[in-house]
């Protein structure tokens, strides 16, 4: 698989997001390829376990930014949609359809970069 192919996939406008980094796709290809590594999610998810509501705000926020900067619009999608219940103040117990998608999305645009790790380094 192409990274342009890996970027059709998990829902990136890549030649909309490399222009808005200033035309440097090898930007943009080091910080989608490290997008598994990064730790937001785990925080998220740990917040949405324990019910701390202000951490999920946080994190929630953190990673609509990340994906709105990384051009990944279903997850920003995904993300923009949740944080707007939380700050809704809709009760934790109702806010578990949009964990579920953020969830099952997040798997899907991770496992498919380290999928396409997998294939370039074997």
């Amino acid at each position: 698989m192409e990274f342009h192919e890996l970027l059709e996939q998990i829902g990136v406008d890549a030649p909309a997001t490399v222009a808005r980094l200033g035309g440097m796709e090898s930007i943009l290809r080091r910080f989608i390829l490290k997008f598994p590594q990064d730790p937001t999610f785990s925080a998220l998810a740990q917040a949405y376990d324990i019910r701390d509501m202000e951490a999920l705000e946080r994190h929630v926020h953190t990673l609509k930014g990340l994906t709105a900067n990384l051009g990944i619009e279903p997850l920003r999608q995904l993300s923009a949609a949740y944080l707007e219940q939380i700050r809704n103040a809709v009760p934790p117990g109702e806010l578990t359809t949009y964990q579920r998608q953020l969830t099952q999305e997040y798997r899907r645009v991770t496992q498919s970069i380290t999928q396409f790790l997998a294939e370039q380094t074997g």
